[in-house]
């Protein structure tokens, strides 16, 4: 397979994109360290479920927003814009 074959087998991920990825990745350990400080007296977090419904929706749109960024080579032209006919 000759590199220029190589290169277009993988996504491209712009910078802010891989920021918000990492950004969510963060958040989701913030969340799995809130659930392992569970109250030992009652075994419960004490969270309530439309709080843990924002935190959820907040990291799905983030994710969203990075998968949205991210493209395959041949679906942009050399500019970074989409092609016409590649894309929603």
């Amino acid at each position: 397979m000759e590199k220029d074959q190589v290169a277009e087998l993988c996504y491209h991920l712009p910078e802010a994109a891989h920021e918000r990825l990492c950004h969510t990745r963060e958040e989701i350990r913030l969340l799995a360290d809130l659930t392992a400080r569970v109250n030992d007296e009652t075994g419960h977090l004490q969270l309530s479920p439309s709080a843990l419904a924002r935190c959820f929706d907040r990291l799905a749109d983030q994710l969203d927003d990075a998968l949205h960024d991210s493209f395959w080579p041949s679906t942009r032209d050399q500019g970074g814009q989409p092609k016409k006919g590649s894309g929603p």
